[in-house]
């Protein structure tokens, strides 16, 4: 009888054993599974920003803003591309007349969006920015906008990008003299990429411009280096730096005419003074014509190129 109870006893236990087992297994293949549902919140890529400065629409004088990005995660979402403008300091400016303008009292630009798909590309998201608008007093401003994406309830769901610009209020400067502003036409621009001078190899880059009531008035035209997503490069070594520590390089300019043509005005850039490491990367230059004292006259041209090292 003993040994009949133990047999029992041996057999519930494995059978206990193996109900275990089974429910270990069942336990581990419900993980495995919710393992897979993952909720990804609504996101955005960005690729690039450009600009057509003094454009004029209805009458009124501003910039058309171009961005280009991809969303995802966010097929009928309501929401919107918005746009918030800060002087030199960070300080936004503050909107005075609430025609465009933030719930906080912001000079802001915001463009409606509905994905219909996913993943979303808005190749050119287009909106337009009237000068006045920017509700600033007469003078010379070196401006950031920045760009992000936002739930219509004003949360925000990505930031896209940084772009700083130089902006002249009429009222000043020239204007105040009566004299006719100052300013230039791109027409073309081309690399030579792997060229060495004084034994440094980087990149010859022409510039073809014409440039209007400048005559006898000192000036620069300048490059800017940055990456595509707008990050500034930044360097701490003179000679190939701007005011505010960005990569750059200067061409004197001094035009004998009211009118002057500028066919070919070369500039080289050492690859060396990019500052960047090792790798491949996605770079912007921004050409401008500016002043000496650094007030911008016209920007010229973003151009685009890929520098591997």
């Amino acid at each position: 009888m003993k040994k009949i109870n133990l047999y029992v006893c041996i057999i519930f236990f494995f059978a206990m054993i193996n109900s275990l087992l089974v429910k270990a297994k069942d336990i581990y293949s419900s993980f495995k599974q919710c393992a897979k549902i993952t909720t990804t919140a609504p996101r955005a890529v960005f690729d690039k920003l450009w600009i057509d400065y003094d454009i004029t629409e209805d009458g009124v004088k501003g910039m058309r803003i171009h961005v280009k990005f991809t969303v995802y995660e966010m097929k009928f979402v309501d929401s919107y591309m918005a746009i918030f403008f800060e002087d030199d300091n960070g300080t936004k400016l503050r909107d005075k007349n609430k025609k465009f303008y933030s719930s906080g009292g912001d000079v802001a630009l915001y463009k409606n969006i509905k994905p219909e798909y996913d993943p979303a590309v808005f190749n050119d998201l287009q909106v337009f920015m009237p000068y006045s608008e920017l509700d600033l007093d007469p003078g010379e401003y070196q401006l950031t906008m920045e760009v992000k994406l936002i739930y219509a309830n004003g949360d925000p769901i990505q930031h896209l990008t940084y772009h700083d610009f130089d902006y002249t209020k009429p009222g000043s400067s020239s204007a105040l003299t009566g004299a006719p502003a100052a300013t230039a036409t791109f027409e073309d621009m081309w690399v030579d990429y792997d060229v060495t001078e004084n034994s440094q190899k980087g990149m010859r880059i022409h510039v073809k411009f014409r440039v209007l009531n400048m005559k006898n008035v000192d000036g620069y035209l300048a490059i800017y280096f940055e990456k595509k997503d707008g990050e500034k490069l930044k360097t701490t070594r003179t000679g190939y730096k701007s005011t505010t520590g960005q990569v750059a390089i200067y061409k004197s300019l001094l035009p004998g005419y009211d009118e002057a043509v500028f066919k070919d005005l070369e500039l080289f850039m050492p690859y060396y003074e990019l500052n960047l490491g090792s790798g491949k990367f996605d770079l912007k230059m921004e050409v401008d014509v500016i002043y000496k004292n650094g007030g911008i006259v016209k920007h010229l041209k973003d151009y685009d190129f890929v520098f591997s090292q």
